[in-house]
């Protein structure tokens, strides 16, 4: 019986080793996690903040009057409608409010109440003030106003073009093509200026900037100013400046809306100069549209509007921006500047190039902002 002992043993034995070996691993007991208490744990990285991605903006461009009769706001509406092609986060609904400014603060009131814009964009001085006390009426919309002065009112900005700085180079350009061998000018050192009305950047800023630039020329000059009453009757700016040429003006020059066509048929029929502010216009008069020095509206609107979607509009503040960051600015290669004669190109190239740089420095008296800004608090 000793075998049968043996072979119950050895069987045994084989199924114990079969077991053993197909027994699985045990689970290794997990290592704890450190608590955010324990000082042995390093700590954990900074997460990088990451900016919101701003939000739809539904813009309202308000027009203090109409399209076709001003380049800056010819600029404002086509560069916001450019912008909102390129960024489908921005819609843009333009609205135009005609000449008659007694009913601007009611239109743009309603426009703000209606519920339909998020921020509202206008331009010219006088809308500063209106868009302050619209403000207080109209929560939850914000404005953005070119060419006025506001502060402290966090749901106001504004971007004011350096008019002094554009005037002075105007002036200065028209002086010299008065001064130049031109055909047709004469030696009575007077140049002409029509303007639309009396405000404060016009009064202050652009008639005494185009005075000073003329004189930085030759102090005899005089520049013969007429207000033209409005911004669009061309009939009577062409009698207006057949007066001022009459009187021995041989350069012209305007700010006065669609009352420009006036202007240029003077100049045509008298066989007298001009040059262009804020917009060059060289292809409506070819050979009496000589020069131009341009505001860059298109750039101010693209910076704010870009800013806007952003979210980083400086609200509450304004801004001036000039020649020296691009946004006054001449044609000096356009054929019609090209064909006066180099060396008053030459003098008045010198003349820019010192503004343009910051060697010449042409800022904005304070007190003339101070006296804007009063007007809206």
């Amino acid at each position: 019986m000793n075998w049968k002992k043996t072979l119950v043993l050895l069987i045994s034995g084989i199924l114990l080793l079969t077991a053993v070996g197909c027994a699985q691993p045990s689970t290794p007991t997990p290592t704890p996690t450190p608590s955010p208490t324990q000082t042995s744990s390093p700590s954990p990285s900074p997460t990088p903040t990451i900016p919101p991605t701003p939000s739809n903006v539904r813009l309202g461009v308000f027009i203090p009057g109409r399209l076709g009769d001003s380049p800056d706001y010819d600029k404002l509406a086509d560069t916001a409608l450019r912008t909102a092609m390129r960024d489908k986060r921005l819609t843009v609904t333009v609205f135009e409010a005609g000449f008659d400014q007694s009913k601007w603060t009611e239109q743009l009131t309603s426009m703000a109440a209606s519920g339909n814009y998020d921020v509202i964009y206008t331009s010219n001085e006088s809308m500063g003030p209106m868009v302050a006390a619209v403000a207080k009426q109209i929560p939850n919309v914000k404005f953005i106003v070119n060419d006025s002065w506001v502060m402290g009112n966090d749901r106001i900005y504004c971007s004011f073009t350096n008019r002094y700085q554009q005037s002075y180079l105007y002036g200065y350009m028209m002086a010299l093509v008065s001064t130049s061998t031109l055909p047709g000018v004469n030696p009575e050192k007077k140049i002409g200026f029509i303007y639309g009305q009396h405000y404060t950047t016009m009064d202050d800023l652009i008639i005494p900037g185009i005075e000073a630039g003329a004189k930085a020329v030759d102090p005899a000059f005089e520049v013969k100013t007429v207000m033209l009453g409005n911004w669009f009757d061309a009939t009577k700016a062409e009698s207006l400046t057949n007066a001022l040429i009459d009187e021995g003006v041989d350069v012209m020059g305007s700010v006065c809306g669609s009352g420009l066509a006036g202007v240029i048929n003077a100049c045509k029929t008298k066989n007298i100069y001009m040059a262009t502010y804020d917009s060059a216009n060289f292809d409506k008069a070819p050979g009496v549209i000589v020069g131009s020095v341009e505001s860059q509206i298109g750039d101010m609107v693209t910076n704010d509007l870009d800013e806007l979607l952003a979210g980083t509009v400086k609200w509450g503040i304004s801004e001036v921006f000039g020649a020296e960051r691009g946004y006054v600015s001449s044609p000096l290669k356009a054929p019609a500047w090209m064909a006066v004669p180099e060396s008053t190109r030459l003098q008045y190239e010198a003349e820019y190039n010192k503004v343009i740089s910051g060697s010449k420095a042409l800022p904005i008296p304070q007190a003339v902002l101070d006296k804007i800004n009063a007007a809206a608090n």
